[in-house]
């Protein structure tokens, strides 16, 4: 029996020994890993930039209401304090948290997870979809943390200082530059990229196609580090190099899918009714006899008519036009799989169009690419282009042909809110009436104000850039590339 325990003591020593020496092996949460793969964060990343800058999301309605509502797309029946320019903390201070929170910190990531696997692709998208959330912020915001901004963990700089808009923009071309130079031949999980499907040459074309974006609207801006007319003509004429665009097969989307991952505004409308068209769109397709009305909007259920909502009524008045004798929101965009778009074919031709109108040659024929944008525009809904359309609109020369391809611009972009918005407050274009009752000073918001947590947490710099920015932390203060 001594023997028998000896040999049973013995043994255990034996088994506990060899639970230490593995201790640190067994005893980790399977749940709770150290390190993720890129192809892990890239779902997530994008389909978080896209649902807090499209809106509304679970929380804030940065695209619905800041987008499409003060750009008259879209007008509000009840509740309508937010078509006045008022809002709540939400709106002013979610876009900013989740967008550099969630997904800038999963695009750095992947970007420098592509660095460490020598992933020339995944760099690139890192930078690609960091580029459009930055440019994001800065069209938002206006001078924004970017060159210190993504460092907290790396480098330990938690109050990042606040880079100009021009600067912004100046070093997002030359990221989009570096991404379209690094896109190789190297895989990329066709299930992560939920964009693209992989398709490397896709991803080229946006990034390229972005570039184009931020390089207009800093056409005829001074104290600017590059030459953007130069670097559009680097584009635009070397396809083979930098290709953009060709045609809606290439627009960037997100498409979603059935409930939980659907669209934003499917979830919104499932216990909401509170938005319509805006009567400034209604009234524009009617003048134009424009088929994408009959998308855009939907026949009031009770006249069987197009019907828009002004923007800005008091509650009183907007009620007192009836939910079913106006226009909701067409059934295209309520869907769970409508698409989230990024940038469109569409808006490519609108930029080329511009910027041939302001000398830029390699944008080639002014006409041609503000028609080929009207089409693709109607063609991305499966319209057909009226006989008589192009010939009723066509492009006049100078300024009033500047506004004729702003004017279809804007029409457009319907969908993208932040985007019309943003045009909206480069150009002044189209005309918009400010609502009577409004909390703005009769000024159309021309910003979001710095959340108070950015004021609180980094308010020295966000005083410097309010200085050095010529305004205070209101939405009258005027963005750097603002008419």
């Amino acid at each position: 029996m001594k023997k028998i325990l000896f040999l049973s003591f013995t043994l255990s020593l034996l088994t506990l020994s060899g639970c230490e020496n593995k201790f640190n092996e067994t005893n980790v949460n399977p749940n709770d890993p150290t390190s993720v793969p890129a192809e892990r964060l890239l779902p997530h990343g994008i389909y978080s930039a896209v649902s807090n800058i499209i809106g509304p999301s679970s929380t804030v309605s940065l695209g619905l209401d800041a987008g499409n509502g003060w750009v008259q797309h879209t007008a509000r029946i009840q509740y309508t304090e937010i078509d006045q320019f008022s809002y709540t903390s939400d709106l002013q201070d979610l876009p900013w948290r989740y967008l550099y929170n969630e997904a800038l910190a999963d695009f750095q990531k992947i970007y420098e997870l592509g660095k460490t696997a020598n992933n020339e692709n995944l760099q690139a998208i890192g930078l690609i979809m960091r580029a459009w959330v930055f440019a994001n912020l800065t069209d938002v915001y206006g001078d924004i943390p970017y060159s210190e901004a993504l460092k907290g963990t790396t480098s330990g700089i938690v109050a990042p200082k606040f880079d100009a808009q021009k600067d912004v923009y100046a070093g997002l071309v030359n990221d989009l530059k570096i991404a379209s130079d690094l896109i190789s031949t190297k895989t990329v999980d066709k299930d992560a990229d939920i964009l693209f499907a992989g398709d490397m040459t896709k991803w080229k074309k946006l990034a390229n196609s972005l570039s184009l974006r931020l390089l207009n609207r800093m056409l005829g801006k001074t104290g600017l580090t590059l030459d953007p007319k130069a670097e559009m003509t680097r584009i635009l004429s070397d396809p083979t190099k930098y290709p953009v665009m060709t045609s809606n097969s290439d627009v960037a989307q997100l498409v979603y899918l059935s409930r939980p991952n659907n669209n934003p505004t499917n979830e919104n409308r499932r216990t909401r009714d509170d938005h319509r068209v805006s009567a400034t769109l209604v009234d524009k397709l009617v003048a134009l006899g424009d088929p994408r009305l009959g998308v855009y909007a939907n026949k009031a259920v009770a006249t069987g008519l197009y019907k828009g909502v002004p923007n800005g009524l008091p509650n009183s008045d907007a009620g007192a036009l009836g939910f079913t004798s106006t226009s909701k929101i067409g059934d295209f965009f309520v869907q769970e799989t409508t698409p989230g778009v990024i940038m469109s074919y569409a808006e490519l031709n609108f930029i080329k169009a511009e910027a041939a109108l302001k000398g830029v040659t390699a944008a080639g024929d002014a006409a041609k690419a503000y028609e080929e944008g009207i089409k693709a525009s109607m063609a991305y809904y499966k319209l057909t282009v009226p006989a008589d359309y192009l010939t009723k609109n066509a492009l006049n020369a100078g300024d009033a042909g500047l506004t004729q391809v702003l004017e279809q611009k804007w029409i457009a972009l319907f969908g993208q809110g932040v985007e019309a918005w943003t045009e909206y407050r480069r150009t002044g274009v189209p005309a918009l009436v400010v609502p009577k009752v409004n909390y703005n000073g009769g000024v159309i918001p021309t910003r979001l104000p710095y959340p108070s947590s950015e004021e609180n947490l980094n308010n020295a710099n966000v005083k410097a850039a309010l200085t050095a920015m010529g305004g205070t932390n209101t939405m009258q203060t005027k963005l750097w590339w603002a008419k």
